[in-house]
Order: structure tokens, then C-alpha cells, then sequence
């Protein structure tokens, strides 16, 4: 069954395979290979992952990719080979913007993640629901070199983890299989004991199938393997014959297609122009090396893709050889151009070379991949990214300058050696060439720099000290570490700590002495303990003992570097400041956005439509979004060369500008004065394509929509992590309001419509007289309008929208959801374990829908109503608690759902501030349509 994985691809393993076949399949020893690109590497893991299957069917394996895009391809990959018969193995994806429910990942059999997302988690792995992380019995960490990269702590704090919770899955199956053995010897009949002994040994069985997770790693080749493979747990026995058995360490050049390699350099101080005279030297290396054969260029930026190209296809004009690169017909060239959406690649394309970066659509992509490979295009220039991943194979790699702009400094820096070595690696196609060819262009400085380093094994060194702070917090977030003592253990589980020890000069210790490696651990914890400390993330106690805080947490939970919560917590404060303000404000000139309480016929409540003023919805969505934007999660969006004058620009389209002043405090005539040096932010920048998105507003260039793109990814985890700061701050006033505010603001980016709109702004394609003509008719918000008789309602919209988009518009209107509560009681309990009044709230909270079967446009692809119950005090605005609640949508065509709820609150602050009329209020509040909310005034007794 396994043999036919690789009946089709090859006749036998290559060599590299071959030697760790039988350690990978006939044993479970860790095993860490560092080789060069292109040796098969994948195939190593493979046979690791047959091996686990084949023990233990049931077992899970977590293999770690480094970038998204090779999750993707390595996702797509396995699918059609593990995922189809005869294995039929579930192979799940774990990235950034994927998501699995618990079932998904239990029933798993494979898991592609990348390091953060298995990182997160992982976290709190002993915790109910997390089962399935235990159940990894094989974790395959690819590119594990990228060890002494910045990203790399975050590697280390897996691999630890994974080590930690192996010990303790470990210990906890030897416990059962002395329980069992003890059962076993208690037991009087003979028979029953022989019977009893058998069972034992299947126990044993079971425990060798839940022992330590495998780790195999897989990595270029290494300057310093023996320290990896010691801390991945290949332990160095006395017998030689045994040592180090799962160590593979090949040279740099042991790889199955030969490589030449041609390191050139090239004077001039700035980068641009010296960018521009690498163009001619990459077309005469075409030329030289290959003529006929496809050829990959990698440069360091979009732009740079087109420029590149463009170059090309000049220089081949000259030569009087336009479409010397275009190995297909012209007329096919020409229609495949016209399906692109790129502009620049629409024309390249039609001269036989592509271009490949992230600003591609999907479409646009995979059209040039297939073009590549088939052979149709001979030339690809691409940014670095595609080095890691897609894996496009070439008999010529040039790698046209190896530095890049880096958005976080604001200067060009130079590339780790370990990403020219992946590019260089994709020379050499292993069914077709038997050579590759590699041209490095580099400025002259770094030539001699580079010809040392590009054949010589890479030293990996630890960058787990800059993550600390996160990996500490997030330990002690999940209850693994208490103490600062626990820290220095949890410490000496990492690579750091080995190589602290080998090397103590490159890390800052005093020496190699286990005193001074022990004071350096140890001062080590001590300041980043204090950091975390004046971040909020800890408090500290009896000198030595911590103890997490709701920022830690939040941190932890919502994977938020830990400064970050503190940042969330005082954008919180002036947030709610304005929110108050203007209540206030609005109290004192008698507006208010409700109305007047009524208790007639003594109900026990009573509700109407709830909706902000529109100043105070506007200053509050805008304010919670700006403290979004800048927290450091954004720090590295990148600002690139002369982006400033490109964000300046945007700042005057959108709607509020660089800052919240205009929505707080002025109005959209109102002008503020602007520091131009603020368009330098990638903060301001963040806040900027914000309000475009949700506007729709034009993008200067296409890399803002890249840049918009990276920017929205991350915006509901960060809104679910403040939102969760925002459910800690109870004892606050005014915090009701602010709670409240986020159903807006996912409003906002849900529908992508401006806070403070009218209601019925939000149907599709709204004429701009539409507003005044319903209003003409007396319809003045989406409610009255759902509320319409079927013929008064077609004539009103018909006489808006015509005939033709009559029928959608009214799908539209009769899709709305109308969601309420009903059975609402409020009773006072006390706790039995301290005496203390709790207050219980029960009810049921009702969607009622007329048309349920068709999707609204523009919804999103799964089609629930998501909803929020938010109950606070009927004075001074305390939150006393909240709900979410999610609908999925009915399938008929007329019908309605139904949810029990029950909350708990403080009945003493409910109380004390529950009015003359002893009040509390309760809102409903909807994420996904504008204009149904609803506000219960609610009795207390």
C-alpha cells in the first residue's frame, strides 16, 4: 500500500533516502538531516510519517512548514497523494486564516501548520478540548535551521513544548501501566491473573504507542549538528557503533543534481541604480548558460518583477529576438494575457516571461506556474518568497541582489544566507538536467563574503532571547511555570540554553563556568520577568512566586506580542472617555438615543430599537480601530521607498485621515493640521487602509491591496483580544457603552459600510436619491421598511430600483434577520460557597426569518447570524454581562430559531445603580446587519 505513494514518481530511493530509510521506517529514533535543497527531503518525512501510521494508526503527526504559502503547496501535495485512496488519511491545514473546529483536529490525521498557529495551539495543552495535541506522535519540523532566524524562537518554543508534554504523556501511560500491574497481582484466581497478566502486556503495548514524540527535522546542511541533535533528544552513546544514530549531516555540495555556482559583484553606493546595471549581466548569463532551458531570476521586490522583465524583453528586442523566451504560439500567448488581471503581467507574458510575487491574484498565479512548468514561458523573475514556496525547479537560478528593503528599519538589509541558499537551490531539475547553474549578483563588499558562506555548512545559533518575554508569558498563561525558579527551568528545556553554554560570548554570559551560565539564565529571567511586569502581563509575589494577569492572558490566548494588551487597555481609556463624554454632553442638551423608559400596565419589560447617535458611534468605532492599528502587531507592515507622499494622498480620501481627530471631534468638512512625518508609520498606514476597506476607497498602487490584505487578516483576532480586555474592566463606568461598541465596529468591516450611516444605506447598490425618496414615503430605517406588506414593499423598492433589480433587492430585504428575546426573568441567588447576591438572568432569545435559503450578497462563506446579549446598568453605564450568540441559518424557506440563555451578574452593583426604577438594560446587538438592534429595559424586582 505505501509502495504505491512513489511507483509513479520514481524507481528507488536516492541515495540521501536510502541511507535513512531504515532508521526513519524500522525505527522510532528523532532524526535530524541537514542536506542541501532539492535532496529529497520531503520524501524523508514521509517515510517518517508511514512509519508512525504503521505503529499506531491512530497517532497524529504535525508537520511545520515555515511560510504559509508552503503549507499551502505541502497541503495541496499530500491531499492527492495521502488524502485519496488507498490511505485516505485527513490532511488539515493550520495557518493564519484557516480554521478547524475541535472534531476537525481530533479526526486528523495530518496537520500542515505553521509555526505560529501550532504555537498558539499547543499553549495550554493539558486543558479540556486540547486532547488532540497529546496524540501527536510525530512532529517534522522543515527548515529547521531557520533556528537562528528572527522568527526562529518561535520554532524553539515548539520544539521544547512538544519535549515537555512527550515526558509527561510519558509518565502518565507508565502510571496507568502500574495500576494495571498492581490490579493484575491483586487479583486471587490464577486464570484470571494469566488473563489479567495478557491485558498488562497490551497495555504495554498501548504505552509504546503513546510514548515520546518523534522529532525529525530537516534542514540544510550544519556547521554545529551535535548541538541540534542533542537538544532534539539524539542522544551521543559510548558505543560507537551507536552514535548519534538519527544524525545525517551531508555536504552542501552532496546533492543529486550537481551545481555550478557564479558569484559576481557590482559597485555602486545606492541600491536602485545598481539594481539597474545587474539587468544586462542577467541577460547574457541567460544566454551563456541557458540558451533553451527555463531560468528563474529572483529579485526583492514587486517592482523590481516588473522593471526586471521589462529589461528582458528589451534586450531581446535588441537582439532582434523578441519572443526569445515564448515557447508557445503567439495567438495562445495572446489569450492567455487577456485572462490575467495583472497589467504588467498581461504584457510580459506575450514575450514568454512571467512574473510572481504575493500582489498576484491566485488566478493570475497558478496560470503562470502552469505556463513555467509546461514549459510555454522560459523565464521566471519572482520575489524571494517563491524560493520557499512553490516548489518551481529551473536549470538557471540568478539571484539578482541579495538585499532587501526592510519596512521595519526603513533601509535596505541584507537577506539571511539561508534564503540565498534556498533560491540557489531551486537550480537543477532532478528528470531533467545533469547540472544546475547558480549566478549570484551581490555588491562588490559582500563578493568574498559570500563565496565563503555559500559552500560552507550554516552555524545555527539561537534567536529564542528575542521571544522570551511571549514564550514566558504564554507558560505561565496556560499554569506551566509559577515561579521565576520555573523559569530558569523551563529555560534550560531550550536551545538557547545549550548554546549559551557552548558559545557564552556571542549570547553576553561571562563564561562557559556553570556559575556564570546559572547567573546568566538567571539575570536573564529576572529582566524579562520585570518587562513583563510593567506590561501588565504578571504581578509578582513573596519575591519570587508570579501570577498571571487578565493582559497575560489575553496575550497568550489571542497570540498578541505582551505589550500589546497594555497598548489595547489604554486605547480602551480614551475610548470609553469619548464615549462618556458625549453621553454627557448628551444628557446635559436632553438628546439621548433612546427613548424615555415607559412601565406601563406594570410589564415586567419593555423594548424599542436601539441604535448610538451617530457622532458617538462614528468617534467610537474609529477610536477602538486606531488603537487597533497601533499596537505592535503592526510595527513591521511595510512602508516603502516614498510611500509617505502615496499615504498622504490616501489620508485625504478616506474619511477620518491618519488619527481619530476628525471622527471625535470635528467633522468631514473640518481640516486638521497633519505632520507629514507620520505617513512614515506603518501605524498610520494600517489606520489608512482600515478606513479604505471599509469604504472601498482606490488604492494607489497594487501593493496596498497585498498591504490591505496582510492588515484585515489580523484584525478579528485583534478585535476578539481587546474585546476580551475591554469584558475585564467591569468595575469601570461607562464600560457598557464600550462593550457595546464592538457588535459596531464588526459591523463595520463586516458589511464594509461607515459607522453612522442610516439603516437603509446598507442595501445593495442604494441609488443616492434613494434616501430621499424613502424618506418621502415615511420609511426612515431598515425596520420599518422589513415591517412593509409584500405589495407595498415591491412598489416602494421598485420605484428606487427599477424592474430589473427588484427581485434581488427584495431577497435582500426579506433575508434580514430579526432577532429578539422573549421569557426574559431576573431572580436573585446567592452563592453557596460565599454567601455573596448573584443575580440570574434567563430567556429566550428568538431569529425569526421569512426567507431563510438564500445567501444576501456579499456574505460571507458561512451563513450564520452572529449576535451579542450585553446587559449593563441602567445608570452610570457599569457592564454587568455579555453573550455571543451565533445562529446558523434556516434552510427553509420560512421559519424561525430559538436559544436558551442564562447569565449570572452582580446583583449588588445592579442594585446600586439600577436607577429610581430599579432598572438594568439589555441589548441585543447584531455583527452582520445594520439597524435591528434592540434595547430591553428589564425590572429588577
Amino acid at each position: 500500500k505505501f509502495e504505491q505513494l512513489y511507483n509513479a514518481k520514481f524507481e528507488t530511493f536516492n541515495p540521501i533516502q536510502t541511507q535513512l530509510f531504515h532508521v526513519l521506517y524500522h525505527t522510532d529514533t528523532p532524526v535530524l538531516l541537514g542536506a542541501p535543497t532539492g535532496s529529497g527531503k520531503t520524501i524523508v518525512a514521509e517515510i517518517a510519517l508511514l512509519r508512525m501510521k504503521k505503529e499506531n494508526p491512530l497517532a497524529k503527526c504535525v508537520y511545520i512548514a515555515p511560510l504559509k504559502s508552503l503549507a499551502r503547496e505541502r497541503l495541496k501535495e499530500w491531499k492527492k497523494t495521502l488524502g485519496t485512496p488507498p490511505l485516505n488519511w485527513k490532511v488539515l491545514e493550520l495557518s493564519g486564516d484557516t480554521h478547524h473546529d475541535g472534531r476537525s483536529l481530533k479526526n486528523a490525521d495530518v496537520l500542515v501548520c505553521t509555526p505560529e498557529k501550532w504555537d498558539l495551539l499547543s499553549r495550554g495543552w493539558d486543558t479540556k478540548g486540547k486532547q488532540f495535541v497529546k496524540d501527536v506522535r510525530l512532529l517534522v519540523i522543515d527548515e529547521i535551521h531557520l533556528l537562528g532566524e528572527e522568527r526562529g524562537g518561535v520554532l524553539e518554543a515548539i520544539i521544547s513544548r512538544t519535549r515537555f508534554i512527550s515526558k509527561i504523556v510519558q509518565a502518565e501511560q507508565q502510571q496507568k501501566q502500574n495500576q494495571k500491574a498492581i490490579t493484575a497481582q491483586t487479583q486471587s484466581s490464577t486464570s484470571v491473573a494469566g488473563r489479567n497478566n495478557n491485558r498488562t502486556s497490551n497495555g504495554s503495548s498501548q504505552g509504546k504507542e503513546h510514548g515520546i514524540t518523534r522529532i525529525v527535522g530537516l534542514s540544510t546542511a550544519l556547521a554545529n549538528p551535535n548541538d541540534l541533535a542533542d537538544w532534539i533528544g539524539i542522544e551521543e552513546k559510548h558505543n560507537k557503533a551507536e552514535a548519534r544514530i538519527g544524525l545525517y549531516n551531508f555536504r552542501p555540495a552532496v546533492r543529486p543534481i550537481p551545481m555550478k555556482v557564479h558569484i559576481s559583484g557590482f559597485s555602486g553606493k545606492h541600491y536602485c541604480p545598481r539594481m539597474a546595471t545587474m539587468n544586462k549581466p542577467c541577460y547574457s548569463a541567460i544566454k551563456e548558460h541557458s540558451p533553451k532551458k527555463p531560468v528563474i531570476i529572483f529579485v526583492a521586490s514587486r517592482r523590481q518583477t516588473r522593471l526586471t522583465a521589462l529589461d528582458l524583453i528589451n534586450y531581446a528586442a535588441g537582439d532582434d529576438n523578441p519572443n526569445a523566451y515564448l515557447h508557445c504560439g503567439s495567438e495562445y500567448a495572446e489569450g492567455v494575457s487577456r485572462s490575467l488581471r495583472d497589467s504588467a503581467l498581461q504584457h510580459t507574458i506575450t514575450f514568454g516571461i512571467g512574473i510572481h510575487h504575493a500582489g498576484l491574484s491566485s488566478n493570475d498565479r497558478e496560470v503562470v506556474e502552469k505556463m513555467f512548468l509546461d514549459g510555454d514561458i522560459q523565464v521566471l523573475v519572482a520575489t524571494a518568497t517563491l524560493a520557499w514556496g512553490v516548489n518551481l525547479p529551473a536549470h538557471l537560478v540568478i539571484v539578482k541582489g541579495t538585499e532587501y528593503f526592510d519596512g521595519k528599519t526603513s533601509r535596505y538589509v541584507d537577506y539571511p544566507v539561508t534564503d540565498v541558499l534556498q533560491m540557489i537551490g531551486r537550480a537543477g531539475r532532478p528528470q531533467f538536467d545533469t547540472e544546475g547553474i547558480a549566478c549570484v549578483m551581490v555588491e562588490e563588499g559582500k563578493k568574498n563574503f559570500y563565496k565563503k558562506f555559500l559552500y560552507s555548512p550554516f552555524p545555527v545559533e539561537s534567536c529564542f532571547e528575542l521571544r522570551l518575554g511571549n514564550n514566558l508569558n504564554a507558560e505561565l498563561a496556560t499554569g506551566t511555570i509559577h515561579s521565576i525558579d520555573d523559569c530558569v527551568g523551563y529555560l534550560d528545556w531550550t536551545f538557547f540554553a545549550r548554546r549559551v553554554r557552548l558559545n557564552p560570548s556571542y549570547y553576553g554570559a561571562k563564561s562557559s563556568n556553570e556559575d556564570d551560565i546559572a547567573e546568566f539564565l538567571y539575570t536573564t529571567v529576572e529582566t524579562c520577568v520585570a518587562e513583563l511586569k510593567e506590561n501588565g502581563c504578571l504581578t509578582i509575589k513573596g519575591g519570587t512566586d508570579l501570577q498571571t494577569t487578565s493582559l497575560g492572558i489575553a496575550a497568550s490566548k489571542y497570540y498578541l506580542d505582551f505589550k500589546t494588551p497594555k497598548q489595547m487597555l489604554l486605547g480602551l481609556r480614551v475610548a470609553r472617555k469619548f464615549l462618556v463624554q458625549q453621553s454627557c454632553d448628551n444628557s446635559q442638551e436632553g438628546i439621548t438615543p433612546r427613548n424615555q423608559h415607559t412601565n406601563e400596565d406594570n410589564e415586567l419589560q419593555n423594548y424599542k430599537p436601539f441604535s448610538f447617535l451617530p457622532q458617538a458611534e462614528v468617534g467610537g468605532v474609529a477610536s477602538i480601530l486606531y488603537a487597533i492599528a497601533s499596537t505592535h502587531e503592526f510595527d513591521e507592515l511595510p512602508v516603502r521607498h516614498n510611500e509617505e507622499h502615496l499615504n498622504m494622498d490616501l489620508s485625504k480620501i478616506v474619511p477620518w485621515g491618519p488619527d481619530t481627530r476628525k471622527a471625535t471631534q470635528g467633522s468631514k468638512e473640518q481640516s486638521f493640521y497633519i505632520n507629514e512625518d507620520v505617513m512614515l508609520s506603518p501605524h498610520t498606514k494600517c489606520f489608512l487602509l482600515i478606513q479604505a476597506y471599509i469604504t472601498g476607497a482606490e488604492l494607489p498602487i497594487s501593493d496596498y491591496i497585498v498591504d490591505t490584505k496582510l492588515a484585515m487578516e489580523q484584525i478579528p483576532r485583534l478585535l476578539a483580544a481587546m474585546e476580551h480586555i475591554a469584558l475585564g474592566e467591569k468595575h469601570t463606568a461607562g464600560n457598557f457603552d464600550l462593550v457595546c461598541m464592538f457588535s459596531a465596529v464588526r459591523r463595520a468591516m463586516n458589511l464594509k459600510t461607515m459607522p453612522g450611516i442610516n439603516s437603509l444605506e446598507q442595501l445593495p447598490g442604494f441609488p443616492r436619491d434613494g434616501l430621499r425618496k424613502l424618506n418621502n414615503a415615511s420609511v426612515s430605517s431598515i425596520t420599518h421598511l422589513m415591517s412593509l406588506q409584500h405589495g407595498q414593499l415591491s412598489n416602494m423598492l421598485k420605484n428606487i430600483y427599477g424592474q430589473n433589480k427588484l427581485s434581488r433587492v427584495l431577497n435582500y430585504v426579506k433575508s434580514i434577520p430579526q432577532i429578539s428575546a422573549e421569557n426574559i426573568h431576573v431572580r436573585c441567588t446567592s452563592d453557596k460557597a460565599t454567601g455573596i447576591s448573584v443575580g440570574l438572568i434567563t430567556m429566550d432569545v428568538l431569529l425569526n426569518i421569512s426567507q431563510g435559503g438564500k445567501r444576501r450578497n456579499g456574505e460571507r462563506h458561512t451563513p450564520d447570524f452572529n449576535c451579542n446579549v450585553i446587559i449593563g446598568t441602567h445608570r452610570d453605564g457599569f457592564l454587568l454581562t455579555q453573550s455571543a450568540i451565533q445562529f446558523s441559518r434556516p434552510k427553509q424557506q420560512v421559519t424561525s430559531s430559538r436559544k436558551a440563555l442564562s447569565m449570572n451578574f452582580d446583583w449588588k452593583k445592579a442594585v446600586s445603580f439600577g436607577g429610581e426604577d430599579q432598572l438594568l438594560l439589555l441589548r441585543i446587538l447584531s455583527e452582520d446587519i445594520c439597524g435591528t438592534d434592540l434595547e430591553y429595559s428589564i425590572a429588577l424586582n
